[in-house]
């Protein structure tokens, strides 16, 4: 996002970047009206004013890097963009609406290794300071550098005018649960559009999924868009603003490989999040619950399966800033399109899982842990590795066609890692192929070398110690490899 400033008599004021600044912006958190101080300008010509006509704001079209979108920025003598009331903020949302078909806000204080993500990573952070729910005034000293917003788009970037004000004395900033912003393509919907759609949430439009969540509907937006509604279990723990302040934060993500969130509702407790509809639906369904005469998944389909998915989530932990860490990375929240590419559901969303549910898959049929490492059963703890063991069982459960925990006549429960390692042990690699791609005469089966070389990577994945694990843009490298011609490689 870029700033300009619109000629006043107070243009003396606007001469530093943000780059720049040494003085606090006053933020406030309950929309009141800007400082009756501040003189009102007169937008030129193609600007648009804030409610009290003290600022003015402008697109101007942009598909540079963010470094030269500031640099277009100071040849307007400006700044980057920031607001000191919730109106501004929906006069951005406002006008990013008008102007694009989608945009991203978010900010951060700038003392903390500040750098503004370019227009290929979308967002960079809460626009809550980092300390935001810090109660001590130490933590808001004079010294605090400012908050700022932006909007960034792929094709237009926002031009604003901004004036610093010196913080006169340390003061408390609050959450700001309620400026969690909104893309002019996420809406909030009604409960009653949600039963329009859905058809009242009728049995014939429940699709496959996991119902002790909530379970999830099939819809029909008035211009012949598909959706899916999902319906959460209802809670007294979370209010309307954090949800919507969690839905917003994830919606700002955008990636070929994440399943995008087109709305939410929230009435009375009763939560719904409303996704892009994924025509060919779960992998789980493909992997465990292929119809009588449904095309069984080649290894071919597998290998694109994996390598789009490690994609998804390379993205959440290499471009987005902060990391995201999904935590709950399993074949139910994958899902295919027409093309068998996959789709990450679900993101930053875990929280939203009833504790009974989440309890149910710590400890899985006869102890086993599933898709869960270790250091979360154990220690409670997730980062960014956790993920990438999630992945790491996943990728066997793809190849092999069983599921993390599976009954077995003589010991049980079995672990999908108890029945695989002595095959591993033995290089008995051929048997670890799922039996429905080995017995089909139209799928190509790979050599026992190519797969040995999946297996390697799934148990580099799922180390016991995480920091021995990969990155997950190292996981996409050797997926890709693999998935190369033999000429190629």
């Amino acid at each position: 996002m870029n700033s300009a400033t619109a000629k006043g008599k107070n243009n003396n004021n606007w001469d530093r970047s943000v780059r720049g600044f040494n003085e606090s912006l006053d933020v406030s958190l309950q929309a009141p009206p800007l400082n009756q101080t501040h003189s009102r300008v007169s937008c030129p010509s193609g600007w648009s004013g804030n409610p009290s006509n003290t600022r003015c704001f402008k697109f101007v079209a942009s598909n540079e890097s963010w470094d030269e979108s500031e640099k277009q920025c100071t040849s307007y003598d400006g700044h980057l963009a920031a607001v000191t009331s919730l109106q501004e903020l929906f006069v951005l949302q406002k006008l990013c609406s008008e102007n694009s078909e989608a945009c991203w806000v978010g900010g951060r204080v700038i003392n903390e290794n500040w750098k503004w993500s370019d227009n290929a990573s979308y967002w960079n952070e809460s626009i809550s300071p980092i300390h935001s729910g810090c109660t001590n005034q130490s933590c808001f000293s004079n010294n605090l550098t400012d908050l700022c917003t932006l909007m960034i788009n792929g094709s237009a970037s926002l031009v604003a005018q901004i004036r610093n004000k010196r913080r006169k004395r340390s003061r408390k900033l609050s959450n700001p649960a309620e400026l969690a912003l909104v893309p002019p393509s996420w809406k909030v919907f009604t409960r009653e559009e949600l039963k329009s759609i859905t058809k009242n949430f009728s049995e014939g439009n429940r699709l496959l999924g996991d119902a002790k969540t909530g379970g999830t509907y099939s819809g029909l937006l008035p211009d012949g868009s598909r959706v899916a509604v999902k319906r959460l279990k209802r809670s007294s723990f979370q209010r309307k603003k954090e949800f919507y302040s969690e839905i917003g934060r994830v919606a700002r993500l955008h990636h070929p490989n994440l399943v995008a969130i087109k709305g939410c509702c929230y009435d009375h407790g009763d939560r719904y999040i409303v996704y892009e509809f994924i025509v060919n639906g779960p992998l789980d369904r493909w992997l465990h619950h292929l119809p009588r005469g449904g095309r069984t998944l080649d290894w071919a389909v597998n290998e694109k399966v994996a390598t789009s998915l490690a994609q998804g989530i390379a993205f959440l932990h290499d471009k987005v800033k902060p990391q995201v860490v999904h935590r709950d990375i399993r074949a139910a929240n994958v899902l295919l399109d027409e093309e068998f590419g996959a789709h990450l559901m679900g993101v930053g969303l875990s929280k939203f899982v009833p504790w009974e549910v989440m309890h149910e898959r710590r400890v899985m049929a006869g102890g086993t842990h599933g898709y869960l490492a270790p250091e979360f059963v154990y220690r409670n703890e997730l980062t960014t590795k956790s993920d990438v063991y999630s992945f790491g069982v996943l990728l066997l459960e793809i190849v092999s066609g069983r599921r993390p925990a599976q009954a077995v006549d003589s010991v049980g429960w079995q672990s999908i890692f108890e029945w695989a390692t002595p095959l591993v042990q033995s290089h008995r690699y051929l048997e670890l192929l799922d039996p429905l791609i080995s017995s089909s005469s139209s799928s190509v089966i790979p050599e026992a070398g190519t797969i040995q070389k999946v297996v390697d990577l799934v148990y580099s994945c799922t180390q016991h110690v995480p920091s021995m694990r990969p990155r997950m843009s190292h996981v996409v490298h050797q997926l890709q490899q693999l998935a190369q011609p033999p000429s190629l490689k």
